[in-house]
């Protein structure tokens, strides 16, 4: 796995788990499980890898997050860029459904096809676009009622 994949992997486990220390732990094991996962399948695409190998380790770690609750702190090294407002993710990540979050993030983050999260999954292209259309729905609205109260015109 190349540098970036090893970034995508450390970014996919930020933004799920908005806790520093278990992304952390989490990125190491999914790390692990993709470079096993292309030894024993060379043509395996690395984004398929990815894919599969943050999936089996969301599903040990899912119950240990607090979503909604980051853990995050300045000094854990993560640069998010100064003046970033995670409020609205922080509001998606607690209410949006497990697989809203996790393809947000694949898709628009990672910037992985819908190709190869279809494959990393098992499952249909099509159940991909039904997921982030829904997604993107939510995190649309919640990123405009924080727009709004920002610049005056809520009543929130």
């Amino acid at each position: 796995m190349t540098e970036a994949d090893v970034q995508s992997i450390a970014l996919f486990f930020y933004f799920s788990l908005l806790d520093d220390q278990k992304a952390i732990e989490a990125s190491s094991q999914a790390l692990a499980i993709g470079r096993a996962r292309q030894q024993r399948n060379p043509e395996l695409k690395s984004s398929v890898a990815i894919v599969a190998a943050t999936k089996t380790v969301w599903d040990k770690y899912k119950s240990r997050v607090s979503r909604g609750r980051p853990n995050t702190t300045v000094e854990s090294g993560w640069l998010i860029p100064e003046g970033t407002d995670l409020g609205p993710w922080r509001e998606f990540q607690k209410s949006a459904s497990e697989d809203e979050l996790l393809t947000v993030i694949w898709s628009k983050i990672l910037r992985i096809d819908d190709d190869d999260i279809s494959e990393g999954l098992g499952i249909t292209q099509g159940t991909i676009r039904y997921r982030l259309g829904r997604a993107l729905r939510k995190l649309g609205s919640m990123t405009q009622s924080v727009s709004k109260f920002k610049h005056g015109t809520g009543k929130q």
